[in-house]
């Protein structure tokens, strides 16, 4: 009898998921991972569709995973779906165990696979989020000249970063997302934040260290050197009143409002941003996300959002950031102020690695970079700032 001998692409699928399930036990702060089952979901992926059905099968049939499929809320243009859940079963972790993996050690058996120069689809564009429907992919054309702009100057960064030692190695690649792209008057100016490609990877580790999860961003060493986070303070509410060509506010915290913690106004104010209208009350997403980083070294120990009235706290951040008050009613949306930071973001790392050869990780509204550049790099994130958006922000070492 012919011995059975497992593809590659079996192989890599085999660890990928494992790979994935162990971190979900090592993380206390998730329950469990997530993935759209559909052909679509998989294109352009390092794993495909078929040999991820085929494994995930395997595994649960063998009760080493656990999954609760997706559904539908309703049908129509509008149905609302919810992606199927995995974690890992007790005989998994046994399994594992017995050859000396754990959910602690997965990294030295699991490791990120290779970084690539370039990877087949470093641009997406989704449909805009709507009343009981989650934004959906969109199909790009090929003669999309401006996506084809993009998505080069994606790779080009993907080329640079893939000679780049990154410790732990928690990057893959880079891809840019846009959002809106169903929207009338939307050209590519909707979102567009630079990802790194990955369930585990750098972006998603907190920026101190966080009970259950003893790695941080501050741990991240780049070609062998100690980092530091430059953080734009304020990013988007210093961005809002840039384009509504009003003053900021006249002290160096912006969300500081007698009485509260800074976090629990930057909660309602990043709630309110991203939002068309205001709340009525706090939403699980930021009471969870509130929670989350309560655990953490950011803010004071105990603290607990659901314990703030949310109407006090709302009448009390417009008196203090009276551009919010016409909020409803702007003009800008969430899509706009990312944008712009998203290209303020990509023009510093860009500059700092094709004019200095200097690595620099961008995590939404700040960038990681070695602590040897740290001076050039802030000069260069106020310089790029000031000139795409028209004001000098704050800066935040961390």
């Amino acid at each position: 009898m012919k011995a059975y001998s497992p593809s590659k692409q079996f192989i890599k699928t085999v660890g990928a998921l494992v790979s994935d399930l162990l971190y979900i036990a090592w993380n206390e702060n998730i329950d469990y991972g997530y993935h759209c089952v559909r052909p679509a979901a998989f294109t352009g992926k390092e794993v495909g569709y078929k040999p991820f059905v085929s494994v995930e099968k395997g595994l649960y049939a063998l009760n080493l995973i656990a999954k609760k499929k997706g559904f539908k809320e309703h049908t129509g243009p509008n149905a609302k779906a919810t992606a199927t859940r995995f974690w890992p079963t007790a005989k998994l972790l046994r399994m594992a165990l017995a050859y000396g993996i754990t959910p602690a050690n997965r990294s030295a058996h699991f490791g990120f696979m290779e970084r690539p120069s370039s990877i087949p689809q470093p641009v997406t564009l989704k449909t805009a989020r709507t009343f009981g429907r989650e934004p959906q992919p969109m199909v790009i054309q090929p003669d999309d000249e401006k996506a084809q702009a993009i998505a080069a100057q994606v790779n080009a960064l993907n080329t640079f970063f893939a000679a780049q030692v990154i410790e732990p190695n928690k990057h893959y690649g880079f891809v840019r997302m846009f959002s809106n792209g169903d929207q009338l008057d939307v050209d590519w100016d909707q979102g567009g934040r630079l990802y790194s490609i990955g369930f585990d990877n750098y972006q998603q580790l907190p920026g101190k260290p966080r009970k259950g999860v003893p790695i941080c961003r501050a741990d991240i060493r780049i070609n062998g050197e100690a980092t530091v986070e430059l953080d734009i303070k304020a990013s988007h509410l210093t961005i809002l009143h840039a384009m509504m060509k009003a003053p900021p506010p006249d002290r160096p915290e912006p969300y500081a409002v007698e009485g509260y913690d800074r976090s629990v106004i930057k909660t309602f104010v990043t709630m309110t941003l991203g939002y068309d209208r205001f709340h009525k009350d706090w939403t699980e997403g930021a009471v969870a996300t509130f929670n989350k980083k309560s655990k953490s070294e950011e803010r004071p120990e105990g603290l607990d959002l659901t314990s703030y009235d949310f109407n006090e706290v709302k009448e009390k951040t417009l008196r203090s950031l009276p551009i919010l008050q016409e909020w409803k009613d702007s003009y800008i949306r969430w899509g706009d102020l990312q944008y712009v930071e998203s290209e303020v973001i990509i023009a510093t790392v860009s500059e700092l690695a094709f004019e200095y050869g200097i690595a620099a990780l961008p995590v939404h509204d700040s960038i990681i970079v070695p602590v040897s550049a740290r001076t050039l790099a802030t000069k260069m994130l106020k310089r790029l700032f000031e000139q795409i958006i028209g004001v000098a922000p704050l800066i935040e070492v961390k």
